[in-house]
């Protein structure tokens, strides 16, 4: 018997022509493998790219020579401070005391001096868009926002070719 697997055992270490040429079918567990694989190269690939192209759009900008770094920024604020301004409000049933106090933020033209000086004014004129208020328009999130509206249409109005940027709220209590 040993004879019989020494004799066959060249013949199949040369490829004899009996059993035919050597073809190996990939299984298909290496089929899908190979898919899996080429489908997470194409997902990364398109990820990089995807990651560089934000990279180049949200880079900041670069330095021009010749220019100071303070040119390029917003100018400095320029805020003007209103004195503190207390309204007495009637819901039907009781009065209510609001204090507020603001600070106007201006455009860097506006000297805030002058933007100071119409305080008494801009309080005066607030004090009859007040009178139209109810208390229960301030309540909450929205009062700020009442308030800060108010401020700007009355400032505005009062101060003419000066620009407001926005109204800054400091206090806004009612008792």
């Amino acid at each position: 018997m040993s004879r019989t697997i020494r004799q066959n055992a060249p013949n199949i270490a040369a490829g004899s022509s009996t059993m035919g040429p050597s073809t190996a079918v990939p299984s298909t567990l290496d089929r899908l493998s190979r898919r899996v694989v080429v489908g997470l190269l194409c997902t990364m690939a398109g990820l990089a790219a995807a990651g560089t192209g934000g990279a180049f759009l949200l880079k900041p900008g670069t330095a021009q020579a010749g220019r100071v770094v303070g040119d390029t920024l917003r100018t400095a604020a320029n805020y003007a401070r209103l004195p503190a301004m207390i309204f007495t409000l009637s819901d039907g049933d009781r009065l209510r005391e609001l204090r507020v106090r603001v600070v106007l933020d201006m455009e860097p033209t506006a000297p805030a001096k002058t933007v100071e000086s119409y305080g008494p004014r801009i309080a005066s004129a607030m004090t009859n868009v007040m009178l139209e208020t109810d208390p229960g328009e301030l309540r909450g999130r929205n009062g700020a926002f009442y308030i800060k509206d108010a401020v700007m249409r009355t400032a505005a109005k009062e101060l003419g070719a000066m620009k407001i940027r926005q109204v800054l709220v400091q206090e806004l209590v009612m008792r």
